[in-house]
């Protein structure tokens, strides 16, 4: 049997204006209560890829060394010597985009020219994901590392030369990216600047890699103690 519903009783379909205008406000505080947590959410994770970029930095540094009877690499210095000697790239990274494929002339390497190596989008681990405005965005500590062209200022180092490893910072996050005047994305730091040099693109902290090779996410005032740079 067929039932025929009452007009008067057929529920209404359609929003009102009024009903319309109330569901797209919660819509939109919705959104800006869920935007916050969620550009944390892409923050921590670009930070946790940043860590793991030190990470492989790390382990080049130690193949560097094993090859170079202990030596740490210059902070800057000659142009890559080793595996090749017209390798292009300049400064701490040098001699190990080899060691990680980033280099031209490393193995199997998707970077054919120096400019698709120095772009803030190739995926290299010298380049922090968090940073979109510049290519290799770390810096590197030259007191501890060496810095050849102001006239050997700082020498060349083994680790041996160091007492305490675990708080002697190689590298660090770079300031650029960060708010201006500040952004400044020097390649190497001392005692006198690095509070200024080291980045806080990580929600205020920079992402740091010691000379034992672990890595932590500090904010750079918790290394306002020059030990951390120079040591000896």
């Amino acid at each position: 049997m067929f039932w025929q519903k009452n007009p008067a009783t057929r529920k209404r379909l359609a929003f009102t204006l009024v009903e319309l205008l109330v569901v797209i406000a919660i819509i939109v505080i919705l959104a800006a209560l869920a935007f916050p947590v969620t550009t944390s959410m892409i923050e921590r994770g670009n930070t946790t890829k940043c860590m793991n970029n030190l990470k492989q930095i790390g382990g080049a540094i130690t193949q560097y060394m094993l090859d170079n009877d202990g030596y740490l690499p210059y902070s800057a210095g000659p142009s890559y010597e080793g595996k090749s000697t017209s390798h292009p790239f300049s400064g701490w990274q040098a001699p190990l985009a080899y060691y990680l494929g980033a280099g031209q002339l490393s193995p199997s390497t998707p970077y054919k020219t120096q400019a698709s190596y120095d772009n803030p989008t190739a995926k290299h681990p010298f380049n922090c994901p968090s940073c979109k405005t510049a290519f290799r965005a770390y810096t590197a500590n030259k007191q501890a590392m060496g810095f050849l062209p102001s006239g050997n200022a700082f020498r060349q180092r083994k680790t041996t030369y160091f007492t305490n490893l675990s708080k002697l910072v190689l590298i660090a996050d770079d300031t650029a990216g960060d708010p201006s005047p500040n952004n400044s994305g020097a390649d190497q730091f001392d005692e006198t600047n690095y509070l200024t040099l080291i980045g806080q693109r990580h929600n205020g902290k920079a992402n740091i890699l010691f000379a034992d090779f672990h890595i932590e996410c500090l904010s750079r005032t918790n290394l306002i103690t020059a030990d951390n740079i120079k040591q000896q």
